[in-house]
């Protein structure tokens, strides 16, 4: 049941959506990032994740400490954003010029690596981490950047934003990529399970859904 009710969260979100996951610091977001890597391992979805400042092998890392790093994870594809430490199967990389993104430098990157395929899923990770060292100016224009791929039905992004560092350094930000992303994935953890929680939804039928798995959930999850 508790698959099941994970797996009705994903597929109930839309070609086009700007998912918005929203951790606290000590809830393990990569455990997710591994669900949501097995989801599409199971079903033949494409994913590429966007990895910014190095985010990718610090979960990487954190999932070998708890077993559940597989070669398949370390083979999937990845558009480097930033950082210097690679894993993953390196389609693209991008320089951050003064913690700002040329994005009609990725747009064409992931056009070409997308080319021919069905809807795919984008985890984009440690987009917070460009936010904090942004001032006002860039990061409202990193937003309004993030807010021209909503509605891109080519992909279903998951920005995976630590929450509480963007409500202390730039609350603001926080509250206008609620405001722009479709849905909104609460994922929270104590030491016996984690919980992924939806409190905004454009699909009204996973609005409100909720999955809790435990260990072993998570361990037998294929």
């Amino acid at each position: 049941m508790s698959h099941e009710k994970l797996e009705k969260i994903f597929s109930g979100l839309k070609p086009g959506e700007t998912a918005l996951i929203e951790y606290e610091p000590a809830s393990s977001p990569e455990l997710l990032f591994y669900l949501l890597f097995r989801y599409c391992k199971s079903k033949g979805i494409d994913l590429i994740v966007d990895d910014i400042a190095d985010t990718l092998i610090e979960f990487m890392t954190r999932l070998k400490l708890t077993g559940l790093a597989t070669p398949e994870l370390e083979k999937t594809d990845v558009m480097k954003i930033g950082g210097y430490r690679n894993i993953g199967r390196l389609i693209g990389a991008i320089e951050l010029d003064k913690y700002t993104l040329d994005f009609k430098y990725y747009e064409k990157i992931y056009d070409k690596w997308r080319a021919g395929k069905d809807t795919v899923f984008n985890p984009v990770l440690g987009m917070h981490k460009i936010f904090m060292m942004s001032e006002r100016n860039e990061a409202m224009r990193l937003v309004r950047n993030i807010s021209k791929f909503v509605g891109n039905t080519t992909r279903i992004a998951f920005y995976f934003i630590n929450q509480k560092t963007l409500q202390e350094s730039t609350p603001e930000v926080l509250y206008l990529l609620e405001e722009i992303s479709t849905s909104i994935l609460k994922w929270e953890r104590k030491c016996e399970s984690v919980t992924l929680r939806v409190i905004k939804a454009s699909n009204h039928r996973i609005c409100g859904e909720m999955a809790v798995l435990s260990a072993k959930d998570i361990l037998e999850y294929r």
